[in-house]
């Protein structure tokens, strides 16, 4: 909801100040007109370069750069009260987006004409017959409800593991919970990726925090019989706390995935292979992967931790392939698991 007047009635002045504070001096041409300025008046604002023309009906009052909050009112009250910020604009807001980046994002209802909006640069306008605005004092930008605004961004992301970033930063910045992320899912009638958002809130909630750790999950640890890891667990040693991604208490190992590199790909693998083999001949406690071992090879990553847990006594007779083409196959045949 945009700017409205106090109930008690206050000076044209002061309503001025208010509107300035609060929407980061940006005004609309309809709010200058109440608070007694003519389209006149406005225009010479304009042109002696006291006030800037920002979108059709809304000016700063003000010459230089706008920040980012100022261009989100501009956005808001040029398109209007049905307006509310969404996608990653409201990401941002909410506290758990990526930085402030890229287009605003602003949804209006299903029956708005998206033709008035189209020569706004920089904004992109979504229209939806699931428009919600979360409640807000009038003072505060308009966005989407948190769990809304999840939705949005899982439903509109180019890959799984995007989604999945969004769902897990929601959850992991505990601005969201998946029980209200599962109640939004609930009202959208129609949702493409309904069946893996349910999945994904039950991985999320079992502390599945990160896209690679997912793949680990369902792609490496789940298909091949491997046991269930506990996911970040706490850990108390010599160097202090840490939290460990997957750690396979019974059997003394835990898997460490490694998401970020500040070297070639080719040196981290090399690198890494190193570390594995020599983790599992010494029977050291850790192994770690990166993106491209679990994302391009799963089964080889399976049939290589399944070694190290044979060597910490796991039962090996559980181990399987994934598939009739699965490398494990394979190597159960050659090694006799």
């Amino acid at each position: 909801m945009l700017y409205m007047p106090p109930e008690r009635p206050v000076s044209i002045e002061a309503e001025w100040l208010l509107i300035h504070e609060w929407q980061k001096r940006m005004v609309s041409a309809a709010q200058a007109r109440r608070l007694g300025m003519t389209a006149g008046e406005i225009r010479w604002k304009v042109k002696s370069g006291k006030w800037q023309w920002v979108y059709r009906g809304v000016y700063a009052t003000f010459s230089g750069d706008l920040s980012w909050e100022a261009r989100l009112w501009a956005a808001v009250l040029s398109i209007g009260d049905s307006a509310v910020l969404s996608h990653e604009t409201a990401a941002e807001l909410h506290g758990f987006g990526k930085g402030a980046n890229g287009p605003i994002h602003v949804t209006v209802p299903l029956s708005s004409d998206p033709a008035r909006w189209s020569g706004m640069h920089g904004v992109s306008v979504h229209r939806t017959r699931h428009w919600k605005a979360d409640p807000q004092p009038y003072w505060n930008l308009p966005r989407t409800p948190v769990a809304v605004t999840v939705l949005d961004l899982i439903a509109s992301a180019r890959t799984l593991d995007d989604a999945y970033a969004w769902l897990s930063r929601a959850v992991t910045r505990r601005v969201a919970a998946p029980e209200m992320i599962a109640d939004a899912l609930k009202c959208r009638r129609r949702f493409v990726r309904r069946a893996w958002l349910r999945d994904a809130l039950t991985d999320v909630s079992d502390g599945v925090h990160f896209p690679l750790e997912r793949r680990w999950v369902v792609d490496v640890e789940r298909p091949h019989g491997l046991p269930q890891a506990t996911r970040q667990a706490k850990r108390v040693g010599a160097d202090g706390v840490r939290y460990l991604d997957n750690y396979y208490e019974p059997y003394g190992l835990c898997v460490e995935l490694d998401g970020a590199a500040f070297h070639r790909d080719e040196d981290r693998a090399r690198d890494r292979q190193r570390d594995n083999e020599t983790t599992i001949a010494a029977s050291a406690e850790t192994l770690r992967y990166g993106f491209k071992e679990v994302a391009n090879r799963p089964c080889e990553q399976a049939e290589q931790f399944a070694r190290a847990l044979i060597k910490h006594n796991w039962p090996a007779s559980t181990l399987k392939p994934c598939s009739q083409s699965c490398p494990v196959a394979t190597q159960i045949s050659k090694r006799g698991y």
